[in-house]
């Protein structure tokens, strides 16, 4: 295949989310440089190393927190787990996966997680977000934080499979430690939709152990998308896509969307133009400014989302690669 094909057509395969690139340092078996890969050829079967890579027994200097979203379907939807850990791989670093599951990092080092989809025959379809977080004055809080962006993803996913309904919990930390089998949920049901909306919550309730739980407060955890620990979109990451693709902003503005509504979001382009005629990296810089201050959902990893959904995956890499 000629190069330039093959570039277009692994171009087309990221953006439909059925593969990403794989950067290879060191690796017994490869030759250090840059893969393809898919998650939806690697093997069933959990690996070995998975008991190395994840203790039963959470270590004792982390402390674990985990969702629960249940799928009311009794199966998980084809290609659903696929088209999550190519999302998920753009915010985490994957160090091993399997077909309805991987362990990663965060990028930030302060903590592992594990991400695994059930088949329950006679109930629901679950997803179980696990995280270990190193112990430290701000675990709790911090902890919350990282998962968002895991939540918005999953969210995202699921938009792709409108018949499936989902709900989303939290469970019960002191169930977690006393290696409950069966723990319970805390403290209600939410719904995924609503998740980060969600700020009236009930009063303490007592867990299957008779331990009173406190409702944590996801809204005002992270009210806002943006204030994501290392998803922010800063002044470099302006700048860089208004000097690469400064031509193809208008694209981009209604693929943010830069306002809601068709309506809105086109008098929003017409005035950009009307400030600025003719300038069209300038054009795309206020589009951009307009949007971070603006949009709840501005984030880097929304914005990259959309740099591919418009044939714009060279430029989406290079933001991920910069800090």
């Amino acid at each position: 295949m000629e190069p330039h094909l093959l570039d277009e057509v692994l171009s087309l395969l990221e953006k439909f989310d059925l593969s990403y690139q794989l950067h290879v340092e060191n690796h017994s078996q490869l030759v250090q440089g840059i893969y393809q890969k898919f998650p939806s050829l690697v093997p069933k079967k959990k690996p070995d190393s998975f008991p190395h890579k994840w203790p039963v027994k959470c270590p004792s200097d982390r402390k674990e927190y985990q969702l629960l979203i249940q799928l009311h379907t009794k199966f998980i939807p084809c290609g659903f787990f696929e088209k999550l850990s190519v999302r998920l791989n753009r915010m985490l670093s994957l160090h091993l996966d399997w077909r309805y599951g991987f362990v990663g990092i965060l990028k930030n080092d302060t903590g592992d997680i594990l991400c695994e989809c059930f088949d329950d025959k006679n109930e629901f379809g679950s997803l179980l977000v696990a995280l270990r977080m190193k112990k430290n004055a701000e675990c709790s809080k911090n902890a919350w934080v990282q998962l968002f962006p895991l939540i918005f993803t999953i969210r995202e996913v699921l938009q792709h499979y409108p018949c499936v309904m989902a709900h989303m919990f939290i469970v019960c930390s002191h169930c977690l430690k006393l290696k409950e089998t069966n723990p319970s949920l805390e403290p209600q049901l939410f719904d995924v939709d609503h998740v980060l909306l969600s700020s009236k919550l009930p009063k303490s309730v007592k867990c299957k152990n008779g331990v009173m739980m406190k409702p944590i407060p996801l809204a005002e955890a992270c009210p806002v998308r943006g204030q994501i620990i290392g998803d922010e979109i800063k002044q470099e990451h302006i700048n860089h896509i208004s000097e690469t693709m400064a031509a193809d902003w208008k694209r981009l503005a209604n693929k943010l969307p830069l306002k809601v509504g068709i309506a809105k979001c086109n008098i929003a382009i017409l005035e950009i133009q009307g400030k600025n005629q003719g300038h069209l990296k300038q054009q795309c810089v206020d589009m951009l400014t307009e949007w971070v201050t603006s949009a709840d959902n501005a984030t880097k990893s929304h914005l990259c989302e959309c740099l591919r959904k418009i044939d714009k995956v060279k430029t989406a890499h290079e933001i991920e690669k910069m800090n």
